[in-house]
């Protein structure tokens, strides 16, 4: 779909709000981040920052899976690819957004297989939740069961969809929503960067593109974050702290538990 943006006098900015952390129980950190070319580095286990970008802008959260540290790597690898994939968007700015992402996401993939192989590894990868923001408007994409949520108008609405076992069984009638959230399925993935390892071809799932505006919000998460709160609690906290929402939001996924590790990246309009 082609959408055009509005014309302005000013440049489009935006602030990232940027937080990761370990949790509770475990030792290592498996989640990542991008934004534009900047990443966790393999050796932090928790960053908390914000900053102000110029468009375009491209924002991801990933949540590695693995044995031992190869979850760690796949996120990784994941996020260092989306920092070439903002590179390709800022040299190349007549690309289509669509052939980036389509780009990004098979060579991501075949990054983590290729580092999957050469560790004796069968089994790996990298959920991904991310975004592109050009000319006002937002491409969001995903693979597993990483979201992005948009919110408008004070109200928080969840834009990807999971790609997990159980969203397979809701879509067959088979579970309820509220079976699927309570399922052992909820988290067993369907698709996920490091998933084609036949060279078959890995496409994204791409979102309706959304005109954004002033007051517009955009979240992407871990499943730390939401398994541990629901949504009007997330969508509290984004409204009620303007400081550092992510730090918020990972202090009270933590408070509530913090089994898992949690990462958010919170986008909004500065100018």
């Amino acid at each position: 779909m082609k959408m055009k943006g509005k014309n302005t006098a000013f440049a489009e900015r935006y602030r990232a709000y940027v937080t990761s952390h370990t949790g509770l129980l475990r030792g290592n950190n498996e989640d990542n981040f991008t934004v534009n070319s900047v990443s966790k580095k393999l050796e932090y286990k928790n960053v908390s920052f914000t900053a102000v970008y110029d468009a375009p802008l491209l924002a991801a959260v990933f949540d590695g899976m693995g044995g031992e540290s190869l979850g760690e790597y796949a996120s990784c690898i994941s996020a260092r690819m989306a920092k070439a994939l903002y590179h390709a968007l800022t040299s190349d700015p007549e690309k289509p957004i669509e052939t980036l992402i389509a780009e990004y996401i098979q060579r991501a993939n075949d990054a983590i297989r290729d580092f999957l192989v050469k560790n004796n590894c069968s089994t790996g990868g990298s959920t991904v939740a991310a975004l592109i923001i050009k000319n006002e408007i937002m491409y969001p994409f995903s693979l597993g069961d990483s979201r992005l949520y948009l919110m408008h108008s004070g109200k928080l609405r969840q834009l990807s969809k999971d790609h997990t076992l159980a969203m397979k069984k809701v879509e067959a009638n088979i579970y309820t929503m509220e079976e699927a959230e309570k399922s052992l399925d909820s988290h067993r993935l369907t698709a996920f960067l490091g998933a084609d390892d036949a060279g078959r071809g890995l496409a994204p799932e791409s979102y309706e593109p959304v005109m954004l505006h002033k007051s517009d919000k955009l979240l992407m998460c871990s499943d730390g974050l939401y398994d541990e709160l629901p949504l009007k609690t997330i969508q509290d906290i984004i409204k009620n702290n303007p400081d550092n929402p992510t730090l918020e939001l990972v202090r009270a996924a933590i408070k509530h538990g913090g089994s898992d590790n949690v990462t958010c990246v919170v986008v909004e309009r500065e100018i």
